[in-house]
C-alpha cells in the first residue's frame, strides 16, 4: 500500500508532473513514424563548428628554467589543480579555463593541468584552441608558460599551465 504524500512532496510532484510529456506508443495507433537517420556526411556537417576567433598574435610562452623543463619532461610536476574539458563546447571550455586560471592565480597555485582530450585523429578542437586562448590579452598576464603533459598525466591530450608567481 502506498503512503500518502505530505504537502512538500505533493508540491514537488506537481512541479515535475507538469514538465513531463507522455510517451507515444511504439506500435499501433498513435505511433510516431521513425525519422530517417542522417547520412554520415550530413551528421559531420551538423557537428562541425568553426573555431573561435581571438585577437591573439602568438601563444604565450616564456623561458622555462632548465630544471623545470627537465621535471616536465619526466612527468614530475607538482599539479595544484586539474580541469577536465571533456564533453564541453568551445564556449564552455573557454569559460572554464578562464575561471580556473583566475581562481588558481588568486590561490597562489603554480601549475594547472588542463585535460582537453586528443580529439579525432589527434586534431581535437579544444586541444588546438587552448594555446590560442592562453595567448589572449585577458589570460596572458597570468601565465608563465605551458607545455604538453607527460604521458602519466594525459600526454598529447593534456597541458601543464604554469602560472606566474604573484
Amino acid at each position: 500500500m502506498r503512503r500518502p504524500l505530505d504537502q512538500s512532496e505533493r508540491v514537488v510532484w506537481n512541479r515535475v508532473a507538469r514538465q513531463v510529456t507522455p510517451r507515444r506508443r511504439p506500435h499501433g495507433k498513435g505511433a510516431a513514424k521513425p525519422k530517417a537517420n542522417p547520412t554520415r556526411d550530413a551528421f559531420e556537417a551538423m557537428m562541425r563548428l568553426p573555431p573561435l576567433k581571438t585577437t591573439a598574435d602568438k601563444p604565450a610562452s616564456g623561458p622555462v628554467p632548465q630544471s623545470a623543463d627537465r621535471m616536465t619532461r619526466r612527468g614530475r610536476v607538482n599539479i595544484d589543480a586539474r580541469l577536465d574539458l571533456h564533453g564541453m563546447t568551445q564556449v564552455e571550455a573557454l569559460r572554464s579555463v578562464s575561471t580556473a586560471l583566475f581562481r588558481s592565480a588568486k590561490r597562489g597555485e603554480r601549475c594547472l593541468l588542463v585535460i582537453t582530450g586528443k580529439g579525432q585523429d589527434g586534431e581535437g578542437v579544444l586541444r588546438s584552441q587552448l594555446p590560442v586562448w592562453l595567448a589572449s590579452p585577458d589570460l596572458r598576464p597570468l601565465i608563465a608558460t605551458y607545455a604538453q603533459a607527460h604521458a602519466r598525466h594525459g600526454g598529447a591530450g593534456a597541458w601543464y599551465i604554469f602560472l606566474r608567481s604573484s
